[in-house]
């Protein structure tokens, strides 16, 4: 279960910047499609590629990002965005390293940080006027 809305854990960056226009969304569960509007949000914006990173690459970052692949979103997941930590005997790096290698393969292109930063780059200049 996620952390409460009050819980320090669920709290935004200090450093965050929300600007007026963005949408907070509180999820009660891990999935963000799960008893939110989120698929109408992103509908209704016109916006069909998301960025997904998270904590626990294997587990709460994984089932989120498959429900946007297959309800034909782009996703895009940064592979030095977030972690995993180690499992029943096996240590965190394989484990991460085996859970970008499916994610990538099955449901997203999985990029650096600095790869994204440069594809948004790059559509954003192909679409200026």
């Amino acid at each position: 279960m996620p952390p409460r809305k009050d819980a320090q854990s669920a709290a935004l960056h200090e450093r965050l910047v929300v600007d007026p226009h963005d949408i907070l969304l509180d999820k009660p569960r891990f999935g963000a499609f799960h008893g939110t509007d989120l698929e109408l949000i992103l509908r209704a914006r016109g916006i069909e590629t998301v960025i997904i990173a998270g904590i626990a690459t294997k587990s709460v970052v994984r089932r989120p990002l498959a429900r946007h692949a297959v309800r034909d979103f782009r996703v895009f997941f940064p592979s030095d965005g977030t972690t995993t930590f180690g499992m029943g005997g096996a240590s965190a790096a394989e484990l991460q390293k085996a859970t970008l290698a499916t994610l990538g393969f099955l449901f997203a292109q999985v990029l650096t940080i600095d790869e994204i930063i440069q594809k948004i780059s790059r559509s954003a200049r192909s679409t200026d006027p």
